[in-house]
């Protein structure tokens, strides 16, 4: 599996950039599934909406320009990546076979984007990568699952990234000094999570989008129609692509910067689309 089971959280959304080529390729495939009008109808909704929207920045630590300089060598971690298709009575199913596409494009994405930084990237030496794998039919009676450590470092970076969720983006939640003082850590255990790879630092990604099918992709596109006229969209949601990366020093375990991104009408599936959003994720992280 190359995904997570579920996705609870983002850990931010980001604006449509422009009307050309990004939005084009942010839109990607699910384009077929609406007529021209409707696609406009959706257009003009999407727009009006993030035009108001002011995106939270990444967040970092106070020294994160001293630190970033000390950092030569960079690896990815193989993201955990996961695409789902969802019904018109919100029913999610994961589809294998576009996890793992979504996953290939996001981990192309991300080498690009680290190489551009000016440090060396360097190739994970792991087999595979180290998300736990809680699918039932894995499961035997009532075995517990036994987590390696890099399993278990997987599942301690979860937590921190809800924990970064809540209280350095959640306008209810937010606490000042999470954001000043940005102070989020894995510990030393966390290089686990290199599997022998030698690098400085290493890049978490996670990935998690939602495909309508046709039922719902109808519904969508009525529901906005009807929008045009009455001024207010009753139809199901737009099921936004959600992607977090965060930058993790390897001898510490130290998160230096993590960023999110969301962004509805999108498709991880589709190799535009997805590099257009970590183009988007990345922002921020070379300075």
């Amino acid at each position: 599996m190359r995904g997570p089971s579920r996705e609870r959280s983002s850990a931010g959304a980001h604006p449509l950039r422009g009307p050309g080529t990004l939005r084009a390729a942010l839109f990607g495939t699910r384009r077929a599934a609406f007529s021209g009008a409707l696609r406009a109808a959706l257009s003009a909704l999407l727009l009006a909406g993030v035009a108001c929207a002011v995106p939270p920045p990444y967040r970092e630590v106070p020294d994160y320009a001293d630190r970033l300089r000390e950092v030569e060598t960079i690896t990815l971690v193989p993201p955990a990546v996961a695409v789902y298709v969802m019904s018109a009575g919100d029913v999610a199913e994961e589809v294998q076979e576009w996890s793992d596409s979504a996953a290939e494009h996001a981990e192309a994405a991300a080498r690009k984007q680290i190489e551009e930084t000016g440090k060396r990237f360097v190739p994970y030496a792991g087999r595979t990568g180290p998300l736990p794998d809680f699918r039932i039919e894995r499961l035997r009676g009532n075995e517990p699952t036994q987590l390696s450590r890099a399993g278990e470092s997987w599942l301690l970076y979860e937590t921190a990234r809800t924990a970064i969720t809540r209280h350095a983006y959640s306008p209810t939640e937010t606490f000042q000094h999470a954001i000043h003082a940005f102070d989020y850590s894995l510990g030393p255990e966390s290089a686990a999570l290199l599997a022998g790879t030698r690098a400085d630092a290493f890049i978490l990604l996670t990935a998690v989008d939602h495909v309508p099918d046709a039922g719902r992709s109808t519904l969508i596109g009525v529901g906005a129609a009807a929008a045009l006229t009455t001024g207010s969209y009753a139809g199901p949601g737009a099921t936004p692509a959600r992607l977090t990366a965060a930058l993790v020093h390897a001898k510490t375990g130290d998160i230096l910067w993590i960023n999110g991104v969301q962004m509805p009408l999108s498709d991880l599936r589709d190799p535009a689309a997805n590099a257009a959003l970590v183009d988007l994720l990345f922002e921020g992280m070379n300075r």
